[in-house]
């Protein structure tokens, strides 16, 4: 991504995801890349409540949200998943 005011253009770094290499220990090891995406999911869940704006972060939340459902389809109804900020 690339925001210029007035001409003077600043790239915005990426910041790569997961930081380290998945490794899964005891348990569900047939699952490492439904883990993997969980990880980033729940890392930009936390991230978005550092937007400054209610618009930008409300859409981020958005998106997270939809993350997690389309990640609860694939894992299948022997799994549960949810957002950290829901009550059990």
């Amino acid at each position: 991504m690339v925001i210029c005011f007035d001409g003077h253009c600043y790239e915005i770094v990426i910041i790569p995801w997961p930081w380290t290499p998945w490794q899964p220990g005891p348990g569900p090891v047939n699952f490492p890349q439904l883990l993997r995406d969980a990880t980033v999911i729940a890392s930009l869940r936390a991230a978005a409540a550092n937007a400054a704006d209610a618009d930008v972060r409300e859409a981020l939340v958005a998106g997270t949200q939809k993350a997690v459902e389309a990640l609860q389809r694939r894992a299948g109804g022997h799994v549960s998943i949810r957002n950290e900020m829901e009550k059990k």
